[in-house]
């Protein structure tokens, strides 16, 4: 029984993409090159690399990793957004297209993502799509595969991070002052290289539950003015019209201070800022 997951199995698909771009196409990639990822190996349509890939779905067969697009053999129909694709109906000896019939099946029914390989320019080297099985139709003994951006096959869980939000800005601050000490060149080609999509976390963040009546009575006494710098509220709030200002504590809650009125301010945004950050 293989110990890999399917979660597993599509995140390591998605690293083995990435291997080769870092786009939704891969243009140009050599034979030796897919050898040696293991992403396909051999002239059959259907690569399954059977050692790694059974037992996640069933004990009997593997999950394709990949098909082979030729033009010659099927009539497939290929396009930007996909392909149709015939089974596999070689006559081998032995069950060779039953199996491979079977692996395209287990890539379907668990979701997992397979490369799609045509021929590039260059005859001699290949593109590589990678896809997700959207229809498989026995009577017809056709496959839909559609072709999917990395972005789309994100299976990453969000991270729990045990942070105060305190803590959180200021470790963000510190790797922003780290970036700024860099070259604006050396930034913008790690803008280039990053995710766009930015990453899901679960923050875990150790609160106070604070009296509202202290809040209320402290905005009251203020009347719209500052209580730091002694300017009127920077704009008015639309829940109810009322001057937007903050209630800081003067001393943290953290550090032992109370929640009362002779430990409160209420101040403009960037007076409370200027207070934690200054």
């Amino acid at each position: 029984m293989n110990n890999l997951s399917i979660k597993q199995e599509i995140e390591r698909r998605r690293r083995l993409f990435n291997a080769i771009t870092y786009v939704d196409i891969a243009v140009g990639v050599t034979a030796g090159q897919l050898r040696e990822l293991g992403i396909y190996s051999g002239a059959a349509g259907v690569w399954v690399n059977t050692a790694l890939t059974k037992g996640i779905v069933s004990d009997n067969a593997g999950i394709a990793v990949s098909i082979m697009h030729t033009g010659k053999d099927y009539s497939d129909d290929f396009s930007d957004q996909g392909i149709n694709y015939d089974f596999p109906a070689t006559k081998r000896n032995g069950s060779h297209d039953q199996n491979e019939m079977q692996a395209l099946k287990n890539c379907y029914e668990a979701k997992i993502p397979l490369f799609v390989i045509s021929k590039s320019a260059n005859k001699k080297l290949r593109d590589v799509h990678i896809g997700l099985i959207e229809n498989f139709d026995n009577e017809q003994n056709k496959a839909y595969i559609k072709f999917v951006s990395l972005k789309e096959l994100d299976v990453s869980e969000p991270q729990l991070v045990r942070d105060t939000q305190a803590k959180y800005i200021n470790k963000f601050d510190a790797l922003v002052n780290k970036s700024q000490v860099t070259t604006s060149a050396k930034r913008q080609k790690r803008i280039l290289a990053a995710d766009h999509k930015p990453k899901k976390v679960l923050r875990y963040i150790e609160d106070y539950a604070r009296n509202p009546d202290v809040v209320a009575e402290a905005l009251y006494l203020a009347k719209g003015i500052c209580e730091a710098c002694h300017q009127p509220a920077p704009f008015m709030k639309k829940s109810n019209g009322e001057p937007y200002l903050e209630v800081h504590h003067i001393k943290p809650l953290s550090q032992g201070g109370e929640d009362s009125l002779e430990n409160v301010q209420a101040i403009c945004p960037n007076c409370h800022r200027k207070m934690h950050f200054g």
